[in-house]
């Protein structure tokens, strides 16, 4: 990426008052703090302190911070209900198992499978209610199946609407799970 002739004149611009912007401010800045007053006011007095006092130096009212020590005082504990030590069983929520196993299958799609609820299905048989999950995105819909011709590729054909609803059409053949 190279700089064009404007962009080199407003960094060159930038460079030189830069260069001289910050020895002024520099300069003007540094005599703010000349009296030695930090801004830093001793609770005890409400007198400032000089920045190069030591703030742990002993005054007339003792160190303005307390020394740091280890205390040899018991520890002190809160009151309260004691935890039961034996809490017991946590119950755990866990699905049913479907009365079948789920099977993996490639589905595809074609407009001439008879009927949006249709489905043809290899080695299963006809006249069940099945349901044909995408496990890219999770959509599914139900179909009735019937046997698929001999022909057939894919393992599960659905009638092109029912397989828009689960994917594009042009995701096609997707990986689907049959339940029943």
């Amino acid at each position: 990426m190279a700089f064009e002739d404007s962009d080199r004149r407003r960094t060159t611009v930038l460079l030189i008052l830069t260069i001289i912007a910050l020895p002024i401010i520099f300069f003007v800045t540094r005599g703010d703090d000349a009296d030695g007053d930090a801004g830093v006011v001793d609770p005890s007095t409400g007198e400032p302190i000089p920045v190069d006092a030591d703030p742990m130096a002993a005054s007339d009212n003792g160190p303005s911070r307390p020394p740091l020590a280890a205390s040899d005082a018991e520890p002190t504990f809160l009151d309260g209900p004691a935890a039961d030590p034996s809490p017991g069983v946590a119950e755990v929520a866990v699905p049913a198992r479907p009365d079948t196993a789920p099977v993996r299958l490639d589905a595809s799609y074609r407009s001439t499978v008879a009927g949006q609820e249709a489905c043809l299905v290899k080695d299963l048989d006809s006249g069940l209610s099945v349901t044909v999950t995408n496990l890219d995105n999770g959509r599914s819909v139900t179909c009735v199946t019937s046997i698929a011709p001999f022909s057939q590729t894919a393992d599960i054909v659905l009638h092109t609407d029912a397989f828009s609803l689960l994917a594009d059409l042009t995701e096609a053949p997707i990986t689907v799970e049959l339940t029943q």
